[in-house]
């Protein structure tokens, strides 16, 4: 509900209301209250009750600046298991390639999502395609770890696309460029992927932390 725009930074979370909208126990919701709090979603304010969190400007660059380092980095290793490929056995090479497909195709999956709900303007729609097409880059590394990591960075990157205004002019400027690196994957282009990924986040972290700056002076 926080991820899809129901409740933004700033919003109480009332627990009695969310106790009968959710038809869950007290404890079952007080548990996801400590969920969230641990991955930085919620903020527990004594004598005031459970609040959706604001990033603080630095949580917003370094959000950024570390979706480089893990999803350049993911490309980057994603092309070394490519080229360890050719020396495996054939029945370990199978089962690589099944998996490496599938994970191609995810990529190619999210950004068709997007291009389509732009088609229809939900801009929300493109908003979580775009997530799911990040979460879908971090997998070609095969690692559980890079992937647990990005599905954190990528909830955190809600909160932000929450404050710094419309939704459209969030996200559309990017799926041409989730299109561009799609491309440059299918086609074998690791690493000019990784560079491309570099540059789009590098440009990202420029205009919507700029914005969620003006956002917090005003």
């Amino acid at each position: 509900m926080i991820l899809d725009g129901q409740y933004g930074p700033g919003d109480r979370l009332d627990e009695s209301t969310l106790v009968g909208r959710l038809d869950v126990s007290r404890n079952t919701l007080r548990e996801a209250f400590r969920v969230l709090a641990y991955e930085h979603i919620v903020e527990h304010l004594p004598n005031r009750g459970v609040f959706v969190r604001y990033l603080t400007l630095d949580e917003a660059r370094d959000v950024y600046r570390t979706r480089r380092l893990l999803e350049c980095g993911a490309l980057r290793e994603a092309a070394q298991r490519r080229l360890g490929a050719e020396s495996m056995r054939s029945r370990q090479r199978q089962v690589f390639e099944n998996d490496w497909h599938d994970s191609v195709a995810a990529i190619r999956r999210a950004v068709q999502v997007g291009i389509e709900a732009r088609i229809v303007d939900d801009w929300d729609g493109v908003g979580t395609a775009n997530g799911q097409f990040h979460l879908a880059l971090a997998r070609l590394a095969g690692n559980d770890v890079i992937s647990r990591t990005m599905r954190g960075l990528i909830a955190e990157m809600r909160l932000l696309f929450l404050v710094v205004g419309g939704v459209q002019d969030v996200h559309e400027a990017y799926l041409d460029d989730n299109i561009h690196i799609a491309a440059l994957i299918e086609r074998g282009e690791l690493i000019r992927a990784s560079i491309a990924l570099e540059e789009y986040l590098l440009r990202a972290e420029q205009e919507v932390v700029g914005r969620y700056s003006g956002y917090l002076v005003q």
